[in-house]
Order: structure tokens, then C-alpha cells, then sequence
């Protein structure tokens, strides 16, 4: 089986690092856990073990028995991602890695820049590519695109992880792309056929929407989703988890350019290493700006400058989370979780223009804009529940002011909105049975008009480029995508797939932000 050049780079950093630490296990088998914590676990837990979109696993996190630790292996934990790997890992592999998980700290692997530019993989002669799709459709801006992550992340040519395209007009499956973890797809604004898909792994992939195949691939990190676009489409930003930095690539090639350690004091004083958040690309000029997520800073990179200088806006906020652009694309709007409120970062001159209150841990997801009554309204999510209740925060992105917070029935992560569609939709994300809820906002009179059982944990709702069907991933125990009429939320088809989660439309550049009509203003 051919190993990708990537992956035998990743095995040389991990056997340094661990042949630099003081094991209980024998050296053989030092190796052997590692290996197959990435392979099996790294894409939920991190690379470091420190946690990602699933809890750390590390001795000073947990308070199980070694053998506790084994029975959760072995059967998974229901209604989550974690599945059983009875069967399908000898019982020795389960063993070892219960003993890496309980006897081992967080560790810290690195990938920097050599390593970045020694894993480009270039797939396919992209002077062989057609000049029109291959596939039946009518414009590629038509294309929902949805990430199928399946029920183990990465491991094996048995898994289901794969990147699903649909005609939105007529909700058909145009093709697929089979990927370890698929998270994110960002598309070129300047080019129709290029998108950027970012597996939770680290590896990204440059995709021909012609031909739904991968041209090219590079490891930019060990972990993390943030992935960004400049507004030319020359540059490509690339934010990791493990290890803490942002990587600038040249979005044609997959070449690293330049490479930053994310680290910095917090609001508090102490200087910590920070994960690489969310970052997007402005649209009134090339700039990128990037969350440090536990430093609680925003640096703002400028690429067309020599050097590619960064400006560091600091105290910013406590653990910053998602971002989006206001309607003129000058503002990006920062989730900070730990302060309960929203920041608008001004990128035409590099700094913080206003706070905005919000209910407990905004979210934002990608944002959603929305014109009411003449003014252009944010919604943005709020993925905690504190005394005010469960609420979706409402704003005027002319002048920042808070318009409502709109009571829902619980914590919810991504809102999504169309000028054609009578609804915001919300998905509730609660760990009980309003998981499978989508909540349905009224325009204009900012108030719940329905709610839509999905029949599975409802994530990542997304309207099509026309506006008039609603897509929904309908996960976990629901293991498929439906797909709604937009007004009478009729279903109009649905689709199998293990564990799908985001959802993109390829007109998402057309609209600058996700509510938008269909222009770009610039």
C-alpha cells in the first residue's frame, strides 16, 4: 500500500518524540501506540492527545481505571463520534493504547515549514483538466457540497469518510471524494472550478469542482479546521491546533510561503502557546485575520507586503472562537466564549472597533446576514445556556447595536439564512433529545415560527444557491442529509451517509456572507 509522503514524515516526528520521553512500555511498543493513536484517534483527540472536537486524552484528564478506559474503547459511547473498535482492533492494540491514554501527559509533536513543503503531493497534471465540468450540471455554483466524516475519522480503506457533491437545483449526488475526516471547504473567489477542502487531520487538498478529484495535497499541520482564501485567490492561510501556528501557502501550488508559532499573552498577562482558531480573508483587501483561541488575539497578516507583516491586536477576548464578515466585508465578527459578547475586528485599519453583548458562549458558526426592514441584521449562535436561557443574538451590523436576543429551545451552533428563504434556521445542539431539533426564526418578526424534527442529531443547516430547499445533516444515529422545501419545509429528498456535518454551497463566495444576496460589491 503506498504511504503518502506526509505520513512517513509524521511517523518519523512521532517516533523522535517518543523515543525522547520516559516510557513504561517497551520501545516497540512505545511506537506502536503512537501509531495508532493517529491513526485511530488523533483526528477527534488531536495529534497531542490535548483534545480537539473531542475531549483530551491525556493521565491528568481522566480519572478512569486503565481497564475503564479498555471497555470504552472497545463499545464507543452512544450518540457521539467516539464509535467501538471491538473487532476491529486486536485486543493487544487496545491494551496499548489504554496505556498511552492513562500513563502519558499531552505530547508536542512539530510540523514546520521544511516539513509543509516536503508533503506537497501533486495528484494529477492539471494541464489534462477539461475546460467545462464532466458531470451534468448546469453551473458549478449550483454545488452543495457535504462533509461525510463516517464513523471512523481516518483508519483504513474500510471507512465511509468522504466528501459528497449535490446538483442544489435538482438534489442529486453529482459525485464523491473518499478523504480521511473531511471538516471544511472553502472555495477561490476569483476562479470557479478551484475549492480548498481541510480534513481535521491537517492535510489539505486542492479540488477541481470540473472533475471532483484532488490535484493536489500537503500536510499544512497535525490538527485543526481553519482555512481561508485571500480576496484574489493567490494565497491560501492555514491555521493548526497542533501545532499552535498559521502557515501562508500559495493557493496554486500548495507551497508554503511563511510560517508563525501562535503564542502571546492573554487578557490576564500570562504568556501561553495558543491554538490556531478560525481565520478568514477579508473582502476589501488581501488581508487575513486569525484567532488565537486561548491567548485571546487576533492577528491581522497582510501578504501583499514584503514579509508578509502581522499586526497583533491583544486583550481581545477570552477563548475566541468563529468569525464572519459584515456585509461591506470590512468587519470580521469574533465569538468570544469566554466573555459572553462579540467583537467586530475592523480590517481596514487593523483594529477593534466595538464590543457587542451576547448570550452565554457565542458561537456564530459562519455567520448569517440577513436584510430586515431596510437595515442588515447578524444572527449569531450562542452554544451555551446561562440565567437568560437558550438565545440567538440579533444585531445591526451598520452600527453594531443589539437588536434581540431571541429566546430558542437550546444551545445552538450554526445559523443559516437566504434572501429568498422566510427563515433563519438554528440548530439545536443539546445532548438530549433536541438535538434533532431545527428552529425556524421569522424575519421579521424575530420571533421562533416552527420547529423541524430532523430525525437525527441536526447539524450544519444550509440553504442552496436559489434559496428554496434547506439542507440539513441529520447525524449520528440518522446517518443521512435531508434536504427541505425553504417555506413549507416539506422534505424533498434525503441522502445516506455516515455521520455528515458541514455543509457548504460553492455560491457561498458570491454572497460574501452566508444571507447575502448573490453579488459581491467589490
Amino acid at each position: 500500500m503506498h504511504t503518502p509522503r506526509y505520513a512517513r514524515l509524521l511517523t518519523g516526528a512521532l517516533l523522535s518524540l517518543a523515543c525522547g520521553a520516559a516510557w513504561s512500555l517497551q520501545p516497540e511498543e512505545q511506537s506502536r501506540a503512537e501509531a495508532l493513536f493517529q491513526d485511530n484517534c488523533a483526528v477527534c483527540h488531536a495529534a497531542n492527545r490535548g483534545g480537539y472536537i473531542a475531549p483530551a486524552l491525556t493521565r491528568d484528564r481522566l480519572v478512569q481505571s486503565e481497564g475503564a478506559l479498555r471497555g470504552t474503547i472497545m463499545t464507543g459511547i452512544p450518540d457521539t463520534l467516539m464509535p467501538p473498535f471491538v473487532g476491529r482492533l486486536p485486543d493487544e492494540d487496545i491494551r496499548l493504547l489504554a496505556s498511552l491514554i492513562k500513563t502519558r501527559p499531552a505530547s508536542a509533536p512539530e510540523w514546520g515549514l521544511e516539513k509543509i513543503r516536503a508533503s506537497v503531493e501533486v495528484l494529477v497534471d492539471e494541464k489534462t483538466l477539461p475546460d467545462s465540468p464532466a458531470y451534468r450540471i448546469d453551473s458549478v455554483y449550483d454545488l452543495m457540497v457535504v462533509m461525510a466524516r463516517g464513523r471512523y475519522g481516518k483508519g483504513g480503506k474500510e471507512g465511509n469518510a468522504k466528501v459528497v457533491f449535490l446538483d442544489g437545483k435538482n438534489h442529486r449526488v453529482v459525485g464523491e471524494l473518499k478523504t480521511d475526516a473531511p471538516h471544511i471547504m472553502d472555495f477561490s473567489p476569483v476562479a470557479e472550478r478551484w475549492a480548498w477542502l481541510k480534513s481535521d487531520d491537517g492535510v489539505v487538498h486542492k479540488v477541481d469542482l470540473y472533475t471532483l478529484q484532488v490535484v493536489r495535497r500537503a500536510k499544512a499541520g497535525l490538527t485543526g479546521p481553519g482555512i481561508a482564501l485571500s480576496n484574489d485567490g493567490k494565497w491560501l492561510a492555514v491555521s493548526s491546533f497542533v501545532p499552535n501556528s498559521v502557515a501562508i501557502l500559495d493557493a496554486d501550488t500548495l507551497e508554503p510561503v511563511k510560517y508563525l508559532t501562535l503564542e502571546g499573552k492573554d487578557p490576564d498577562g500570562n504568556f501561553i502557546q495558543s491554538a490556531g482558531g478560525p481565520v478568514i480573508g477579508s473582502r476589501i483587501n488581501n488581508k487575513f485575520a486569525l484567532t488565537l483561541r486561548q491567548a485571546g488575539q487576533i492577528w491581522i497578516i497582510d501578504p501583499d507586503k514584503p514579509g508578509m507583516p502581522v499586526t497583533k491586536l491583544a486583550g481581545v477576548g477570552r477563548m475566541l472562537h468563529d468569525t464572519f464578515l459584515t456585509p461591506d466585508g470590512r468587519y470580521s465578527m469574533v465569538a468570544s466564549y469566554g466573555d459572553n459578547k462579540i467583537v467586530a475586528i475592523d480590517l481596514k485599519e487593523d483594529k477593534v472597533a466595538r464590543d457587542i453583548p451576547a448570550g452565554c458562549q457565542p458561537h456564530v458558526g459562519s455567520g448569517a446576514v440577513t436584510e430586515v426592514n431596510g437595515r442588515f441584521l447578524a444572527f449569531g449562535t450562542n452554544i451555551g445556556t446561562c440565567d437568560k436561557g437558550s438565545v440567538v443574538t440579533v444585531w445591526d451590523t451598520k452600527d453594531f447595536s443589539l437588536v434581540k436576543q431571541v429566546p430558542v429551545a437550546g444551545a445552538t451552533e450554526s445559523p443559516a439564512a437566504h434572501p429568498n428563504a422566510p427563515y433563519v434556521a438554528v440548530d439545536i445542539v443539546d445532548k438530549d433529545k433536541r438535538a434533532s431539533l431545527i428552529q425556524l426564526i421569522d424575519k421579521h418578526t424575530l420571533e421562533v415560527a416552527r420547529t423541524l424534527e430532523v430525525g437525527g442529531h441536526a447539524f450544519f443547516p444550509e440553504y442552496n444557491r436559489a434559496g428554496d430547499a434547506m439542507y440539513v445533516s441529520a447525524g449520528y444515529w440518522g446517518d443521512r442529509v435531508r434536504i427541505y422545501d425553504s417555506t413549507t419545509l416539506e422534505l424533498l429528498a434525503e441522502h445516506r451517509m455516515e455521520s455528515p456535518a458541514g455543509i457548504f454551497s460553492r455560491a457561498r463566495t458570491r454572497w460574501v456572507t452566508v444571507g447575502l444576496p448573490e453579488t459581491r460589491p467589490f
